[in-house]
């Protein structure tokens, strides 16, 4: 049965797009605009939405998309998990004063799990961590979080990044998710879970709903509770040794902000996810929302590209998250960025390869601004 990628309407009041957001439809949501959503559908998914009184216009076929966008070319662009751990290694080996190659966790296919600690050795708790790729198929996302270290280290004897890193320290993990990124290089190129064999048969949880705040308490087609889904939660928060590797890193290194990256839509996500309401500490949200702002004005100032700041469940109703997680229990500052680009049109979850630096210029002051503001933000 063939899969495409389709805009879905609302066709009248009978079939609000709120609902395929909200049901536990199985579907795997790509694009959520104002009045419309972008979703890959099997045919049967596709006509199923038409007898509920939606709008269905295929853009193209996954099969089409795939011939379009995932061409060899630009999958020599990105790194893979061989060349990722080979260019970190030599980041350390190059710079053992300030930098330090730790594997923080095995994979489930037992993958290590590599972060970068960025610092002098001072013991100092200004302490920022950068992650990546949770999710298989948004290769771009990993390639942000490597080239900020490359950055970071390469500008080590100058101001600002001299201080910081005198005073504290920057952990960057480009890859959480490497089996799920090993395998959209070798057999299917949109696969976004980890690849945990699941008793039913299915594969893969999702890493970025599998965090132990709020986990579960929603069941919808963002957050599901059907192992076959893309959104699989997994049997319990903390089940994967991903999310257990991230858990572990933030509770010994105890971060002052978490920031985060995904893709695609451009948008800048602060918390809440699970829940519409808006965070109930007034501080806290209005430091958020000013930060978020200015990230957003810093990253068009670049390229001219609009990243919309927004709280994440404006986008739609996830739990167990990685950003409500820590904000929940550690209450420091976490950001989830969606990197370009804005439609699936454009490549979506695959981008080209010739985007990726300017993709990383027009974010890299953004990156700047909340590692400075995370970073001398006053003691409690």
């Amino acid at each position: 049965m063939a899969n495409v990628i389709a805009r879905v309407t609302s066709l009248g009041g009978q079939a609000p797009l709120a609902r395929l957001v909200t049901a536990p439809l199985g579907l795997d949501v790509w694009e959520v605009g104002p009045d419309h959503l972008v979703l890959q559908a099997d045919e049967a998914q596709a006509a199923r939405l038409e007898a509920m009184g939606y709008g269905v216009e295929q853009l193209q076929t996954t099969e089409s998309h795939l011939s379009d966008f995932a061409t060899a070319r630009a999958m020599a662009g990105y790194h893979t998990v061989q060349t990722l751990e080979a260019d970190l290694r030599r980041l350390a080996d190059d710079n053992p004063e300030i930098v330090e190659l730790q594997e923080i966790g095995r994979s489930v296919e037992n993958r290590p799990l590599w972060a970068l600690r960025i610092g002098e050795r001072r013991r100092n708790a200004r302490k920022v961590a950068v992650l990546g790729c949770h999710h298989a198929r948004e290769w771009v996302s990993v390639e942000v979080p490597y080239l900020l270290a490359e950055y970071l280290v390469a500008s080590s004897s100058t101001e600002p990044v001299r201080s910081w890193l005198q005073q504290g320290e920057v952990w960057v993990a480009p890859m959480v998710n490497p089996d799920g990124h090993e395998y959209t290089r070798t057999q299917n190129r949109l696969w976004r879970k980890n690849r945990r064999r699941n008793p039913n048969g299915s594969v893969g949880v999702d890493p970025n709903r599998n965090y132990g705040y709020m986990w579960g308490v929603l069941n919808v087609n963002t957050s599901s509770h059907v192992p076959a889904d893309e959104t699989y939660v997994g049997p319990r928060a903390f089940s994967e040794p991903e999310t257990r590797a991230v858990r572990n890193l933030v509770a010994q290194q105890l971060f002052r902000g978490v920031l985060t990256y995904h893709s695609y839509s451009q948008l800048i996500l602060y918390p809440w996810g699970y829940t519409s309401d808006p965070v109930a500490d007034e501080s806290d949200l209005r430091s958020m929302r000013a930060l978020a702002g200015d990230m957003q004005r810093l990253i068009k100032g670049v390229n001219g590209l609009t990243y919309t700041a927004q709280q994440a469940s404006a986008l739609y109703p996830t739990a167990g998250d990685t950003t409500d997680w820590v904000y929940g229990e550690y209450d420091v500052p976490a950001f989830t960025v969606e990197l370009r680009p804005a439609s699936a049109l454009e490549g979506g979850f695959i981008l080209p390869a010739d985007q990726i630096q300017p993709c990383w210029e027009e974010n890299r002051p953004a990156a700047m601004e909340f590692l400075r503001r995370v970073m001398y933000k006053p003691e409690p």
